[in-house]
């Protein structure tokens, strides 16, 4: 049975260490990935706009979601939209429904804030990730961020869909 706890700032190098597993079986090079890993990590200074939940199974941390709860971003067919900021699962933990369970975590925990949408800036080999738990990727001109240099994997999910998967 999976639980999920809000970090702390003490949690953080239990943060930090599941976003540095997670990251080490992406599909890049040793050397991007050692790129990447520094501007990825959180701070102290960072729970002054983002909740880190963890997920736990039994007393081990296998995943880790951050969104941004007073931040809403509105965009084309929703009024309030929370941002995922990131989502990093354990390696040994992928493909048995921790980022899913996260997913829905989430987007209960917005619900609670009165956000209808989660707003999602995916990595490129995230996205089949994101399609499969029923995002929908936004086109260049659509959603927020929208125009000739939107990033290029953006998705939205409606929350009362996650909550209900």
């Amino acid at each position: 049975m999976l639980s999920f706890m809000t970090a702390q700032p003490s949690d953080l190098n239990t943060v930090n260490g599941l976003i540095l597993d997670a990251i080490g079986v992406w599909p890049i090079s040793a050397r991007l990935s050692r790129l990447v890993a520094l501007p990825l990590r959180y701070d102290a200074v960072d729970f002054q706009d983002f909740e880190m939940v963890l997920c736990y199974k039994a007393a081990a941390e296998f995943g880790v979601a951050i969104w941004q709860p007073d931040a809403s971003i509105q965009g084309d067919d929703y009024n309030q939209a929370a941002l995922l900021h990131g989502l990093y699962v354990a390696p040994s933990a992928q493909d048995q429904g921790i980022g899913r369970a996260l997913v829905k975590e989430i987007a209960q925990r917005a619900s609670r804030c009165q956000r209808d949408t989660l707003y999602v800036r995916a990595e490129r080999f995230a996205v089949e990730f994101f399609r499969r738990v029923g995002c929908r990727q936004l086109s260049s001109h659509e959603g927020p961020e929208a125009g000739a240099q939107a990033y290029p994997h953006r998705f939205v999910m409606k929350v009362a869909d996650a909550v209900s998967a």
